[in-house]
């Protein structure tokens, strides 16, 4: 009884406490009522978004929810992005930002602080990007990755080839496809058969998800989810990690023993850890660790998968429900690829699709499938007109940002000639936008470090499937997708058609 009595005590003056550091946080904002432990969780779910479109006035531009004792800002207007993506801290020797740290200790459950996306030590961190950005920022692995993309598209369909119709699901269709070039473009691993392919992208799929879990289900919650089947979600995370373990180990021993090294991430991230002779080291930076390799290959290649399938998903639905853009869109894949459909499409003809270019563009501003971004104020700094003290969360809503009508005319309207001149037929909307009102790769510090790969294999696809195919959607009025961590995108069901004017 004594017992009971003594932790009663210790609850209540964690809850009075608990409301106290509430009642007088500094600049209080609109948002759901918090609860202790367990924060906002019961109110919003894993999708704020969500819940502040129901519950909260358009004219509210920043708000605010609980996770447990943290504290999030939820910024929804560009003009608080300046501060958070370029503030840096004057009294510090490095370049630093007040806002770079991402995330807490917890993601170490799936070895997310080995990466980049989250790691918070800023000198591993730089030095993971300086030789991760060193390969897919690079011209040479650009024209790699078409070709090889290219090879693989053409293996996948084959299968449609033999008939004069197929139906399929394209959100299953691209994670398998996605998964086999990423696995060869950033892996060097070419030889998965189908079936590991599909438990792969389920893997990759899993991944990204546990970190929104991680993000918003407190650890008291999380652990009642983990007895009841959340347990399942981390294994597959997991699964990833040791496949990519056990290739790193192989493909080690292979170059130890003589093995010719190929452009991708995976090879030059282990001859840099071999030898610090190699001409791909950097130099005064110590070469990165067995963790560090495995972490940023597998980052790469679930966020590879995860998020471009679905970009990939929501490209295809777009521009198929929109006539008059896919007339646009092969009107340019004919002016610059010709007719014959089995031409190899080249690096330099991509940079030549103006259309293409601005197609990719506005698709990630309206459906881009990383609708936030996670920051951590680290000092006491204002933001706007707010003040905010260290250990500040901030959710920054990127999708609110690059779909408000303040700043973009029609957003809903999925319209690529905004991105365009109007010498060049469009709107000249985009030039004339706000600062930061467009940051589909995020900014400052940690703006994505494969925002060109990304860009590339949309323009590809695109080309690779409207040049040759019709699209119907098929019970498809409006995309399905749920929100986890990336919006992903399921049962879109497509007819696909040759086009009749094809040459093969």
């Amino acid at each position: 009884m004594e017992i009971l009595t003594f932790v009663g005590i210790i609850l209540l003056f964690y809850i009075i406490y608990y409301y106290y550091c509430y009642f007088t946080r500094p600049s209080p904002l609109p948002g759901p009522f918090p609860f202790p432990f367990i924060g906002t969780i019961f109110q919003i779910g894993l999708n704020p978004r969500k819940w502040a479109e129901n519950n909260l006035s358009d004219s509210i531009d920043i708000w605010e929810l609980y996770v447990g004792p943290f504290r999030i800002i939820v910024p929804c207007n560009a003009k608080y992005l300046d501060k958070i993506y370029l503030s840096r801290d004057v009294s510090s020797s490095s370049k630093e930002s007040k806002f770079f740290k991402r995330g807490i200790a917890a993601y170490d459950e799936i070895g997310l602080l080995n990466a980049i996306a989250f790691n918070n030590n800023f000198h591993k961190w730089k030095r993971s990007r300086q030789f991760v950005t060193k390969v897919l920022m690079s011209k040479k692995y650009h024209i790699g990755f078409i070709n090889r993309s290219q090879k693989i598209f053409k293996e996948f369909e084959e299968q449609w080839d033999k008939n004069d119709v197929t139906i399929l699901d394209f959100s299953k269709w691209v994670s398998r496809y996605k998964t086999k070039v990423t696995f060869d473009t950033v892996i060097g691993q070419p030889l998965y058969n189908l079936s590991s392919l599909d438990s792969l992208s389920k893997a990759a799929s899993e991944y990204i998800a546990m970190f929104i879990f991680s993000v918003f289900v407190p650890k008291i919650i999380s652990n009642i989810f983990m007895f009841f089947g959340f347990n399942a979600m981390k294994k597959d995370s997991v699964f990833l990690n040791g496949t990519i373990r056990s290739i790193i180990q192989k493909r080690r021993d292979e170059i130890r023993n003589g093995s010719t090294t190929n452009f991708n991430l995976l090879d030059l991230l282990l001859i840099t850890n071999l030898s610090n002779d190699s001409e791909e080291y950097i130099e005064d930076e110590q070469s990165l660790n067995d963790e560090e390799i495995e972490g940023n290959l597998v980052e790469i290649t679930a966020a590879s998968i995860e998020m471009t399938k679905n970009a990939l998903s929501f490209l295809v639905y777009n521009v198929a429900k929109n006539p008059l853009i896919l007339e646009k869109l092969r009107a340019e894949i004919l002016k610059v690829f010709g007719s014959d459909t089995n031409l190899m499409i080249t690096y330099e003809a991509l940079e030549n699709c103006r259309y293409l270019d601005a197609l990719v563009k506005e698709l990630l501003r309206h459906s881009n499938p990383g609708p936030y971004n996670l920051r951590v104020l680290d000092s006491y700094e204002c933001v706007g007109n707010y003040h905010f003290s260290p250990g500040t969360w901030f959710w920054l809503d990127h999708h609110r940002i690059m779909n408000d009508s303040n700043h973009w005319k029609e957003p809903i309207k999925f319209n690529p000639d905004r991105f365009l001149s109007e010498e060049n037929g469009g709107t000249g909307e985009f030039n004339k936008i706000c600062k930061n009102g467009y940051v589909p790769f995020g900014g400052g510090l940690r703006m994505c470090p494969g925002r060109n790969i990304v860009s590339i294999d949309l323009k590809l696809l695109a080309v690779l499937f409207f040049r040759k195919y019709n699209i119907e959607l098929i019970n498809n009025e409006s995309i399905k997708f749920v929100y986890r961590a990336t919006n992903h995108v399921h049962d879109f069901i497509i007819k696909i058609s040759q086009k009749q004017n094809t040459i093969t």
